[in-house]
């Protein structure tokens, strides 16, 4: 009786024919990823310069550049912009295309400002005496 079983597993597995080896052919395809801004709520005072933090994530991968604008309810002057490549975040610092100007403090130049960006702009202090101007950012 075992010997019957005994050959009739070693029947069942000499049939079993090895996998032929053959080309496996995978197929990948790139999902892009979006053109993301985020700042916290800051305002330009009076008192002095103030520095808003400004996080950029470009994970379209196609390294057109992009632009960021300056929203406040009357003109304020950007005086700096700082740029480092988050943590853990391989990044290509964004190189400006013109000095900043009106409402777009940085527009990164092609194949540059792709991965995760940190950014910091300086805002000049406003005039003495004016009301606070409250500061957002948008990016295309």
């Amino acid at each position: 009786m075992l010997r019957r079983i005994l050959i009739g597993l070693t029947l069942v597995l000499l049939s079993a024919a090895p996998a032929g080896a053959g080309t496996i052919v995978v197929r990948l395809t790139f999902a892009p990823g979006e053109l993301v801004e985020k700042s916290a709520p800051a305002a330009a005072t009076a008192a002095g310069s103030v520095q808003v933090a400004v996080t950029v994530a470009d994970g379209r991968g196609n390294g057109q550049g992009w632009t960021l604008r300056l929203s406040a309810s009357r003109p304020v002057t950007v005086t700096a912009i700082s740029a480092r490549c988050a943590a853990h975040s391989t990044c290509t610092l964004p190189r400006a295309v013109r000095a900043p100007s009106g409402t777009v403090p940085l527009q990164a130049a092609r194949d540059t400002g792709m991965g995760v960006i940190n950014l910091v702009v300086t805002i000049a202090p406003l005039p003495a005496g004016a009301a606070p101007v409250p500061i957002g950012f948008t990016i295309s």
